[in-house]
């Protein structure tokens, strides 16, 4: 069964159709995180998060034919491989991080290209299930440390504190041929 149930309004713009999906997606990734929380614990939830945040991605480019991609950017990775921003994203992503502080900005933003729409959602460290696995290393468990190692091996997303600018969900859009 698919996790993506959020439908978009084609009439509508790139920006007001993420937000539906956003939501879903948020909403989503934070359930099966909760459960395999309350199964294995923050160790036990790593792999749950990895497998899902994917399935999860795939199922709205899947469901949304226009859609080229949905994903979580960062500029601290925990999968590279997946999350990597664009040169563009970075660019954008340093300039929210470094305007954080001073203003956090929850609202979502548009980058245009010539050949997509990228819709960015800012994503901030709100609620202390997020530190289990993105807070202080030192306070994780020898178990968490080694499910980490285990299937992020090259895992920068860490060190965070409640409030802090995490990144961004993007939704890429192709862009209608004219």
């Amino acid at each position: 069964m698919p996790l993506c149930d959020a439908v978009a309004d084609e009439s509508q713009s790139p920006l007001e159709r993420s937000k539906p999906l956003a939501q879903e997606f948020m909403k989503t990734l934070m359930k099966e995180l909760g459960v395999a929380i309350s199964q294995g614990g923050p160790a036990g939830a790593i792999e749950v998060c990895k497998e899902v945040s994917a399935q999860v991605e795939n199922d709205f480019r899947e469901k949304h034919e226009d859609i080229l991609r949905v994903r979580r950017i960062t500029l601290k990775t925990r999968n590279p491989e997946l999350h990597t921003p664009t040169e563009e994203q970075r660019k954008w992503l340093e300039g929210m991080e470094q305007n954080w502080k001073e203003k956090p900005s929850p609202e979502p933003d548009v980058i245009e290209s010539a050949t997509m729409t990228t819709v960015l959602f800012p994503i901030a460290i709100q609620k202390s299930l997020c530190l289990m696995c993105h807070g202080d290393p030192e306070t994780f468990s020898s178990e968490l440390k080694e499910s980490l190692a285990v299937h992020y091996p090259k895992d920068k997303a860490t060190g965070y504190e409640m409030g802090d600018f995490r990144g961004a969900l993007t939704i890429e859009w192709k862009k209608a041929n004219e």
